[in-house]
């Protein structure tokens, strides 16, 4: 009895060794990937120094001198509302410019952050190289943050890392985070996916709703960081709206939903570039009759539960009543305040995504090359191996459906979309495409392998030369038999399985090819 308990205390040493060497393993492939994304990116500060380029970026530093500027004068509060009072008659001459009310402050007031936290530690750093760096630093939050949304729909360590090295290498992440690129989209793509992940986070089971107020935070930051949260705001409300009319309506849904919103909205209008958009534009009012149909829907579902002993009629009728006097109030509602000028035209951007580029109505946006449309061609500039894996991942996420994979699949096929209507956009489609991705070469490395372990498990029968997987899928098939109403069951796909069960040596052929291709790619 001592040498069992022996033996089996030693068995259980050896697990909790090996899961350690598991955990630390795995982290410090996540760190390495983190540190890649930002090395990498470095590349024109080892060459040309630490210098801010292109256009925009400058007129982003002079916005971030004026206010650190304004607020080592007078003070954080006093000096936050000189910035956004600030007038600026030295461009647009001779008319000037209202900076302080008309750009995205999000990018200013974190490096300011980053500047005084600096400071304040005792390791200060001059005000042009936070600004050089800070694209390079939000590029590793965004790899953590794909790492999160990949895990969360695949359950799996390893193609979460996937994903996130893949994020960090994309031309299409990049290509807006370079160090010395201090634009908005440098912040911002951190923030969509920071977004997107506690989103699906705060679907995960019936306790995680609380991610719904982290949600709603970042949500915050995003629409002070760049314009691009009108794109975040609706892919939530589709999401969403997905949700439920694919019969998957939960309260976690409902607390998770309304909490996101209601936060975000009042974290919004309080930036004087937003104001009351999100409130009035038609292009933010989607995301708002979802909020509406969300609570319509719940109350409709406490109604049910506190009359158990309803028949179905019944209920139908009363979900009818409550959603035709929805209806109906709405009607009322768009009749009064539409002759008034309370809804805002949806803007020339966003008309750009429906419409030829050159046809929105305003020259400016028609002007702007990155506006036009994506060639075929550029997707593999920008994706490369990606291309071929993510159409991979992309339909595995149909297989054992979550409310997370639905929110993959959801964005993936939105982003796709959009990056193929202007070429800015494919910054949007460089997360969905890591996530699925990483999704898809795991898949495909672990088939692949697999297949030339599979005859090590069991040795063929010798009579039938059927290998022991044949004889698993045929039990596998009479189980699901019995139960019926499977695909599997129906006979085609039972003699496709027995043709896979039965030509080992052909998938490893296959799986040979597939391993030397998907490597050759990645090196």
């Amino acid at each position: 009895t001592t040498a069992v308990r022996t033996w089996t205390e030693i068995q259980a040493l050896e697990g909790m060794i090996a899961s350690a060497a598991s955990w630390f393993l795995k982290l410090n492939a996540l760190l390495f990937i983190l540190y890649i994304s930002y090395t990498i990116r470095l590349h024109a500060v080892q060459v040309y120094g630490k210098v801010i380029h292109e256009f925009d970026p400058w007129f982003n530093y002079r916005a971030t001198d004026y206010l650190v500027n304004e607020i080592n004068a007078r003070g954080f509060w006093e000096g936050s509302r000189s910035f956004f009072n600030w007038y600026d008659d030295k461009v647009w001459y001779p008319l000037g410019r209202p900076v302080g009310t008309t750009i995205y402050c999000g990018l200013q007031f974190t490096s300011a952050f980053i500047y005084f936290v600096l400071e304040a530690i005792g390791q200060p750093m001059s005000l042009n190289d936070v600004c050089v760096y800070v694209p390079s630093w939000f590029a590793s939050f965004s790899c953590l943050f794909v790492f999160g949304m990949a895990w969360e729909v695949s359950r799996s360590y390893n193609s979460a890392l996937a994903a996130a090295f893949f994020m960090a290498i994309s031309p299409a992440h990049l290509m807006r985070s370079v160090a010395g690129g201090y634009d908005n989209e440098g912040i911002a793509v951190a923030a969509i996916c920071g977004t997107f992940y506690f989103w699906v986070r705060s679907l995960r089971d019936s306790s995680s709703w609380w991610y719904g107020v982290v949600t709603g935070l970042m949500y915050i930051y995003m629409v002070a960081a760049w314009g691009g949260y009108i794109f975040v705001l609706n892919m939530i409300g589709v999401h969403a709206a997905v949700l439920i009319m694919s019969g998957r309506y939960s309260q976690n849904l409902w607390k998770s939903y309304s909490i996101f919103y209601v936060m975000g909205t009042l974290g919004a209008i309080q930036f004087p570039v937003v104001g009351y958009a999100p409130l009035k534009s038609l292009e933010q009012l989607g995301p708002l009759f979802v909020f509406f149909w969300l609570q319509l829907m719940e109350v409709c579902k406490r109604y049910e539960r506190a009359h158990p002993d309803m028949g179905e009629r019944r209920i139908r009728d009363y979900y009818m009543l409550v959603f035709g006097g929805a209806m109906v109030a709405g009607l009322v509602g768009i009749m009064i305040f539409m002759p008034r000028g309370y809804l805002g035209p949806i803007s020339a951007r966003v008309r750009g995504l429906f419409v030829q580029h050159t046809r929105t109505g305003n020259p400016l946006v028609d002007s702007v090359a990155e506006h036009q449309a994506t060639r075929d061609e550029m997707y593999y500039q920008y994706f490369h191996i990606v291309c071929y894996l993510a159409p991979i991942g992309f339909v595995s996420m149909f297989f054992n459906l979550t409310d997370q994979k639905l929110f993959v699949i959801t964005y993936t096929a939105i982003s796709m979309y959009f990056s193929r209507k202007m070429i800015r956009l494919i910054l949007i489609l460089a997360p969905a495409s890591s996530v699925v991705a990483g999704v898809a070469l795991e898949l495909v490395i672990t088939w692949s392998i697999s297949q030339h372990l599979e005859d090590l498990e069991e040795p063929a029968d010798p009579v039938t030369a059927k290998s022991a997987a044949a004889k698993n899928v045929k039990k596998a098939q009479g189980k699901k038999g019995k139960k019926g109403g499977e695909l599997t069951s129906h006979p085609f796909f039972q003699e496709l399985n027995e043709i896979y069960s039965e030509n080992l040596m052909l998938r490893k052929v296959l799986a040979g090819g597939w391993l030397f291709m998907t490597l050759s790619r990645l090196l």
